[in-house]
């Protein structure tokens, strides 16, 4: 049997298809022994990177991945990376996740569009990158604009 968390990236209740505008309260709390700061070593200050824990929530987003996404210093970030990612994209993504905790599939990159801080959708490349051996088990997430590759 696998030491890995047995989560599976499913999304929490009421998340799913009727994803909750950022900001909004939709997401459960989730019970976690880490605090952002034990992430923040896992990336780069000026990369945009989030940070997933095993059960989907984001436990550290860089600024410049908050810049990216159109978030302002003060603008309230929902932590479900799931509400982010559009219903198109959510089924591909949420499947590859799903394989990194279950399977160890290392790495998984995808084309899909998220919402940004302005409540619009926008093209973005993500390569996901399997980290949940660590002691502080994460997925880390580097966005990329598409219009600028």
């Amino acid at each position: 049997m696998s030491d890995l968390p047995s989560q599976d990236f499913s999304p929490a209740p009421g998340s799913f298809g009727g994803s909750s505008p950022p900001g909004s309260s939709a997401s459960p709390d989730v019970s976690s022994d880490y605090e952002s700061s034990d992430y923040e070593d896992l990336t780069s200050p000026y990369a945009p990177v989030l940070v997933l824990g095993p059960e989907g929530y984001i436990k550290h987003a860089t600024n410049a991945a908050r810049r990216l996404l159109q978030y302002s210093a003060d603008q309230e970030f929902d932590d479900y990376f799931f509400t982010h990612v559009h219903g198109e994209n959510l089924h591909r993504v949420m499947r590859d996740l799903a394989a990194m905790v279950k399977h160890r599939s290392e790495r998984a990159s995808w084309l899909l569009r998220m919402r940004t801080g302005r409540g619009r959708w926008r093209w973005y490349r993500a390569e996901a990158i399997n980290r949940l051996s660590l002691t502080t088990p994460a997925v880390t997430v580097r966005l990329s604009n598409l219009h600028d590759w």
